[in-house]
């Protein structure tokens, strides 16, 4: 990568390659009783992006862990080039110039973006230790070389979600792996990173002859990169198909057999009376501009806008993190002051963060511990923990939300992406706060979880929540929501409402186009 991304060559394409650049046959993992991969297979070719697709659970990740030698398999073999090979931990991936991007980042973050990038093979100088001045420098000049605008000195916990996401896949892009792998690695970009990446993917395998492996649940992104796909369900091997042979009503049915969302939720409209949160004339810093709405009870209220125009730091104020400035904030009509997390659970708001392992999650601890922390006080008599009131707890929230887990006791670590979601929504629904903040809820998890999470959240409106949404996925938008505020530069652009919530208008809002409204 580091040299090719400087040289042009003929475009390639998979035909002009008849033997794998990496192949499986007969893949298999267990872990305990659970199957997690069965008698799997996969070939990807020179220059083409291969996309694994399948509900959470299905058996993708564990393939690509399997290849780049996170996960160890049971049986089966693994071939480069038409040559058996053997991969058993990370070092034997590097060897063979495998890299991987996952959506759970690796970066430490009390080092810099240039010590992340290197890590594990700084330079040093004559007395053996790490010659920083060349680690920066050149870092900064790969960063640059690839399109990045991101500070090699910056220590990596002082930037956005999205800037580490591009740290992580800078980190490596700098391995000029043969094969990278992306699993999730968009999850966490906004619309220019995501562009930003697929020009890379494009080079790297169209230009380079490189593999690509590519996780992704969004549709628009594989129909965006994919040259072929593999399918998985269960754990086990379905189909592969060259993208474009299958509609995308025919791939859903073979991922999960279920109908597709826009099928199975009818749009809320909320009440035309009962307002349930108003924000007055609201500030924060640089972030957030004079801000003015209303949730109006039992309604999905849709947030929109390209990232980084302040929809997160709005949920994050409404829950006390990161509080307003200026401004006034109404719960039920009442003035309610919130600093906190505390105070905001207190005035009956919830958030469900962007980011599920870090803010949402304590991973090392049960799901039945992740589930009840915020509702500790409810389920204790006299200070004294209920045992029983907590079982109850855990048990309804395992049922409602359909969570997929062998026993309440385990780590949440181990659950599946989607089960893990669940477990953070079940968590704020738990606290019986009756506002609630969706920040991407969706974010990374697969097409039957998603439909589980449309559907919870239309019921719940009908029980009289209200829900505010802020999800990077217009469409999501469109199907879920009467009305939708677009956020432009920290303000609100428009708030379209019933046949004003198009695509073509949250779009031209999003980009401070302005103009009418169709």
């Amino acid at each position: 990568m580091k040299e090719n991304m400087q040289t042009e060559s003929l475009p390639f394409h998979p035909s002009m390659e008849k033997t794998p650049l990496i192949e499986t046959s007969h893949l298999g993992k267990r872990f305990g009783s659970i199957i997690a991969l069965e008698d799997a297979q996969l070939k990807c070719y020179q220059g083409e992006t291969h996309v694994l697709i399948g509900e959470n659970g299905a058996g993708k990740s564990t393939m690509v862990k399997i290849i780049c030698g996170v996960t160890k398999r049971d049986t089966g073999d693994i071939y480069m080039n038409g040559e058996k090979i053997e991969i058993n931990n990370a070092q034997d991936a590097n060897r063979h110039k495998i890299a991987a991007v996952f959506q759970e980042l690796s970066l430490i973050q009390n080092l810099s973006v240039a010590e992340n990038i290197f890590l594990g093979s700084e330079p040093v100088n004559r007395l053996g230790r790490i010659h920083f001045k060349q680690i920066y420098q050149t870092a900064q000049a790969f960063l640059t070389q690839i399109g990045l605008d991101l500070n090699s000195r910056v220590l990596v916990r002082d930037l956005t979600l999205c800037q580490q996401q591009l740290v992580e896949i800078a980190k490596a892009l700098y391995k000029n792996p043969d094969v990278l792998i992306l699993d999730e690695a968009t999850s966490a970009l906004g619309e220019k990173e995501v562009r930003w990446l697929f020009a890379i993917m494009h080079k790297l395998t169209k230009e380079e002859g490189k593999g690509i492996l590519f996780i992704s649940h969004r549709m628009d992104e594989l129909e965006q990169v994919a040259d072929r796909a593999t399918i998985f369900r269960d754990a086990h091997y379905i189909m592969t198909f060259p993208w474009g042979e299958l509609g995308n009503e025919e791939i859903v049915e073979h991922i999960s057999g279920k109908k597709s969302a826009g099928d199975i939720v009818t749009k809320p409209l909320g009440s035309k009376t009962e307002v349930a949160l108003e924000v007055k004339r609201a500030s924060k810093g640089t972030c957030l501009h004079d801000l003015n709405f209303q949730l109006r009870k039992g309604e999905i209220l849709g947030i929109a806008g390209l990232s980084g125009h302040g929809q997160v730091e709005l949920l994050h104020a409404l829950f006390g993190d990161g509080e307003f400035d200026a401004g006034e904030l109404l719960v039920n009509g009442r003035n309610a002051k919130i600093h906190n997390a505390r105070q905001a659970l207190a005035n009956g708001i919830v958030l469900i963060p962007e980011d599920r392992k870090n803010d949402g999650l304590l991973l090392s601890r049960s799901i039945g511990e992740n589930i009840t922390m915020m509702c500790l006080k409810e389920i204790s008599t006299s200070g004294i923990l209920s045992s029983a009131k907590e079982k109850k707890t855990v048990a309804d929230a395992i049922k409602r939300m359909n969570i997929k887990v062998f026993s309440a006791d385990l780590p949440v670590s181990s659950l599946s992406g989607g089960n893990q979601q669940k477990v953070v929504i079940a968590k704020a629904l738990a606290t019986n706060a009756k506002v609630i903040l969706l920040s991407d809820p969706t974010r990374g998890i697969d097409i039957g979880t998603k439909n589980e999470i449309y559907r919870l959240m239309t019921e719940l409106t009908a029980e009289g929540y209200s829900i505010i949404f802020y999800s990077t996925e217009t469409a999501e938008l469109l199907m879920l929501c009467n009305r939708v505020l677009v956020f432009y530069e920290g303000r609100i652009a428009a708030e379209l409402e019933g046949s004003q919530v198009t695509e073509k208008n949250i779009i031209t809002q999003s980009v401070g186009a302005g103009g009418e409204k169709e």
